[in-house]
Parts: structure tokens; C-alpha cells; sequence
């Protein structure tokens, strides 16, 4: 089971740091704001019932392997979008995907476009939320927007991206404390991703938690 078998296969995810402590003392990781970046093995031969088979990547494994968690991250960088891929809807658009109505689908793409909110997610719409570190990512969409840009993390799964430009006078406070009552009453407690919003500004390319 040498490294070389499974390069091509690291991806990551994105998981709130807090929540996951004793996971994180067994596993390989990197800090991002206040979340966690940890790394998987993902098979796209391999299928199971909901979908491609993956193998979490844990110290020991690692050691195995004889690599470090840069190693990791370097390759999962250039292998998750690859693997993954990143898709961007509005919001009505992507709410009737997943109820799979043809007529609500039509409605929606109307909707959306008085609507500035879009969702970022993988391909899988699972653990996509981890999409945020994909190289030129949130630049590409600050660049199409004209925008900098505020990032609400949905869960684990999915992000909506916000253009600044298009939500003057946003008022923070009452959306920070959305977001907690969402994660508190309408989440699974392990796919709470933050209670945090963030902040990209794109000319310094950088993402930050709002105070």
C-alpha cells in the first residue's frame, strides 16, 4: 500500500475545527480560519450504494505512506477539482435539483436572476464545501461579479457566495446570527461547517472571517 498507488486519489474536505477535536487528533489536517482541512482517498472505480467508495486518511496511514500533511495537501489541491469538479448555481436553481422538477426548474432559472445568492458545491454536492480552496475559485467569481465577495457556510456540503455589490446594507449581525440558529436547529450537528461568515476581498485575494 505505497503512496504512489493512491496520489492520484487525495482529495479534501472542509470541517468545523471545534466540533471535530478528537477526529483531528487522529488525523492529518491543516488549519483554514477556523475549519479544518482533512484528506481522503477517493476511488472513482470503485462504487457503493450512494455513490463512489473513499478511506479517510489517518496518522497512521500516513506514516505508512512516509509523507507529511503538505504532501497531502499539495496533491489533494490538484486532484479534488479534477475529481470533484466545482459546479455554481442560483439558489432556486439549486433547490430544484434536488427535487428533480422539470416545470420548478424552468420557475427557478427566473427566479434566480433577481435573486444574488449562489451555491458552491462539488459535482457530488458532498463535502463541497471544501470548493472554497480551489485555486482562483472565489477570484474567477469576484472577477465575474465585479465584486468582493461574503461566503455563508451552508454546512459541510455547500456554501452560498454573496456579491458585496449586490447587498449594500447587509446587516451582518442579523445574518451571523442566522447562520448559528440554522447550524443549531436545522443541521446535523456533524455537518455544521461554521457560525462564522467570511469575507473575500479580491484585490488582496484573501479570505476572512467578519467580525
Amino acid at each position: 500500500m505505497t503512496f504512489e498507488k493512491f496520489n492520484k486519489s487525495i482529495v479534501f474536505s472542509l470541517i468545523n475545527k471545534e466540533k471535530h477535536q478528537e477526529l483531528l487528533s487522529n488525523v492529518p489536517h491543516k488549519d483554514y480560519l477556523d475549519m479544518a482541512v482533512i484528506f481522503y482517498a477517493y476511488f472513482t472505480e470503485v462504487k457503493i450504494d450512494d455513490g463512489n467508495a473513499s478511506m479517510l486518511v489517518d496518522n497512521q496511514l500516513m506514516e505508512k505512506w512516509g509523507i507529511d500533511v503538505d504532501t497531502l495537501m499539495e496533491h489533494a489541491l490538484e486532484n479534488t477539482p479534477r475529481l470533484l469538479g466545482l459546479k455554481i448555481r442560483g439558489i432556486f436553481s439549486t433547490i430544484a435539483s434536488y427535487m428533480d422538477d422539470e416545470a420548478l426548474t424552468e420557475i427557478a432559472e427566473q427566479e434566480d436572476k433577481y435573486t444574488p445568492l449562489y451555491v458552491a458545491t462539488n459535482n457530488i454536492a458532498t463535502y463541497g464545501a471544501g470548493v472554497v480552496l480551489y485555486k482562483d475559485m472565489l477570484k474567477a467569481f469576484a472577477a465575474r461579479k465585479k465584486s468582493d465577495l461574503y461566503i455563508i457556510p451552508c454546512s459541510i456540503h455547500e456554501l452560498i457566495l454573496v456579491a458585496s455589490s449586490e447587498c449594500e446594507g447587509l446587516d451582518v449581525k442579523a445574518l451571523k446570527s442566522l447562520i448559528e440558529d440554522v447550524n443549531r436547529f436545522d443541521l446535523p450537528s456533524d455537518e455544521v461547517l461554521s457560525d462564522n461568515l467570511y469575507f473575500y476581498n479580491r484585490k488582496e485575494n484573501k479570505v476572512s472571517l467578519v467580525a
